[in-house]
């Protein structure tokens, strides 16, 4: 009997309740009980800005990550100058800041932002930066449920392969504390790592009930031999989900409330979150 970060407790010996909701608000004036932390990426802010108030404030940590600083700046200047003076600082600014300038980077260490070059060239900005959000968490003794990073799944294919390396690095390598998630936001999506075993996926009525809803299990680094589901349109029935051969995108749901997953393997597990970007 293993006890999954949301407090419930599955029946078998590996088993994950995902919940999103407990760290997306689906509604701005309701109070966030996980901890989690924000990383900006060196891409566009595209998510709608009533949501990322909420989500930046409501956070436990803050950062932005080297170029990503930039397009924070550059969200914040959009918003109407009282509603800048409403939102917190990022706590970090980390990367080795070969895509941010200096004036950037001295306007967020003068207002007090704590700044920390990270020049390895063996690891990515994204990477290093929970590298330095762990040394953080130990210091403060601050256990994280989740960490989301802001993104996009566009423009340099390289860029996007390197995201999903790191959310593999985050469990080889322990960057992060066993028990914290580590996920990708991208314009009104959201993905992260299914690890071999169960799981059972709460999926949001605005996703299931979406007219242009989707979701995708995809096998990453090696194939998956068997998956087995229940609650999308196109189920699974202990079947192998291998690059050359049969790849689950494009899916969606059957309008159930969860969505159980059986994997042998690895797979990366995406979703439409429709209220993230206006229509």
């Amino acid at each position: 009997m293993q006890h999954n970060y949301c407090g419930q407790s599955c029946s078998v010996v590996k088993c994950w309740q995902w919940n999103i909701k407990r760290f997306i608000m689906f509604q701005t004036n309701k109070t966030i009980q996980d901890k989690y932390a924000v990383l900006i990426l060196n891409r566009p802010i595209s998510q709608n800005p009533d949501f990322v108030k909420s989500f930046w404030n409501n956070a436990s940590v803050r950062m932005a990550v080297d170029g990503g600083t930039a397009r924070w700046d550059t969200f914040l200047n959009q918003l109407p100058e009282d509603v800048q003076k409403t939102m917190k600082l990022p706590d970090f600014v980390t990367g080795d800041f070969d895509s941010l300038t200096e004036d950037v980077l001295n306007k967020y260490k003068k207002k007090g932002t704590k700044t920390i070059r990270t020049p390895d060239q063996n690891n990515t900005d994204f990477t290093k930066a929970l590298m330095e959000l762990n040394k953080h968490c130990q210091q403060e003794n601050l256990q994280l449920d989740h960490v989301i990073a802001v993104c996009q799944n566009s423009g340099r294919l390289d860029h996007i392969l390197a995201n999903i390396q790191t959310l593999h690095l985050v469990k080889v390598d322990n960057l992060l504390n066993p028990n914290t998630t580590v996920y990708i936001l991208s314009d009104d999506s959201i993905s992260w790592l299914l690890s071999p075993g169960d799981h059972v996926i709460s999926v949001p009525e605005e996703t299931r009930q979406h007219r242009r809803a989707w979701c995708s299990l995809v096998p990453i680094g090696t194939p998956c031999e068997s998956v087995t589901t229940s609650g999308l349109k196109w189920n699974l029935d202990n079947q192998e989900l291998k690059f050359g051969e049969l790849v689950s995108t494009s899916n969606t749901f059957d309008g159930s409330e969860f969505v159980k997953i059986k994997c042998s393997h690895v797979i990366l597990w995406s979703m439409r979150v429709p209220h993230l970007i206006s229509e």
